[in-house]
């Protein structure tokens, strides 16, 4: 088992729609993204975190050249890979890595509405999900979570006067206004959030998702090339999601690095406000996502 010793968890808000795809499909949606089994809420698998975070990693890290190889460190924090200058053999022993990444899970998912631009939604049981999460990484928060059924909503932090609202194909009935201040801290306190009930909350994030044509054009023609119009399934720009990374020394390298040192180097490449890209068609602008760490864990 990975050995914790610091945990801290990372929300990434995406300026642009993301494809963190989960390969071909047979139904009407050609490429689905990725989506939990149990809830079949969208997420991002962690292997696709872990995978976006050491690229950004290698490309952007200013202390590359502190070392002899430039992608030690790539080596150090995530584990060895020949793409970083790893050789396999006997001559170089393979390093485990020194942080260890969840799943990047939905906190918040941007609907239409009618009182505003768009409303971002979240439920009780992405709440309670939420709590277990920060208790496990050792967050000193602490809310309450309001019983919310059918069609009602709570306005998060901000004086609703409406009685019912539209979102999307849905009205919602405004059951009231909630403070929940420690809630809002992980969310957005500059954008408007309703916590409805889970069933609208999973019509939302099941039926809400962007999805676009593709085609592809013949070069001779000039005009779209035979069979090649596909439906891509989106997460939605504005959306809200967190891991957990959990940070470990790194004992098996020539120096042994604490796990301060581990953090510090994070941290430092994904400071707050900086962007990252996450998922497919990195060309195309997808998954670009703005980084927020949460503080307030082990220390």
């Amino acid at each position: 088992m990975f050995k914790t010793e610091k945990i801290s968890i990372i929300k990434f808000e995406n300026i642009s729609p993301m494809h963190a795809g989960s390969g071909d499909s047979l139904a009407v949606v050609d490429l689905p993204i990725q989506r939990e089994r149990h809830t079949n809420w969208p997420h991002v698998q962690a292997s696709a975190v872990k995978g976006a975070l050491r690229s950004h990693f290698r490309n952007f890290n200013q202390d590359k050249g502190t070392y002899t190889n430039p992608r030690y460190l790539c080596n150090i924090i995530f584990g060895s890979d020949t793409q970083d200058g790893w050789v396999a053999g006997d001559e170089q022993e393979s390093l485990p890595g020194a942080i260890s990444v969840s799943d990047a899970r939905l906190l918040a998912f941007p609907v239409r509405a009618n009182i505003a631009p768009f409303v971002r939604v979240t439920c009780p049981a992405v709440l309670e999900r939420l709590k277990t999460d920060l208790e496990f990484a050792g967050y000193n928060y602490n809310f309450d979570i309001p019983d919310v059924a059918g069609d009602q909503a709570f306005a998060l932090n901000w004086d609703v006067k409406e009685q019912k609202c539209i979102i999307e194909d849905a009205v919602v009935k405004i059951a009231g206004n909630k403070e929940i201040n420690e809630i809002v801290k992980f969310i957005d306190s500059n954008h408007k959030v309703f916590i409805i009930s889970n069933s609208m909350y999973d019509y939302c994030v099941s039926s809400c998702t962007e999805i676009q044509a593709q085609i592809k054009i013949d070069a001779e023609t000039g005009t779209a090339q035979d069979g090649s119009l596909r439906y891509q399934e989106l997460l939605p720009s504005d959306s809200i999601l967190y891991a957990l990374i959990c940070f470990g020394k790194q004992k098996d390298a020539d120096n042994e690095f604490k796990v301060e040192m581990i953090y510090d180097f994070i941290k430092k490449v994904f400071s707050d406000g900086s962007f990252v890209q996450i998922g497919g068609d990195e060309t195309l602008g997808r998954g670009i996502c703005k980084i927020m760490w949460i503080e307030g864990g082990q220390k």
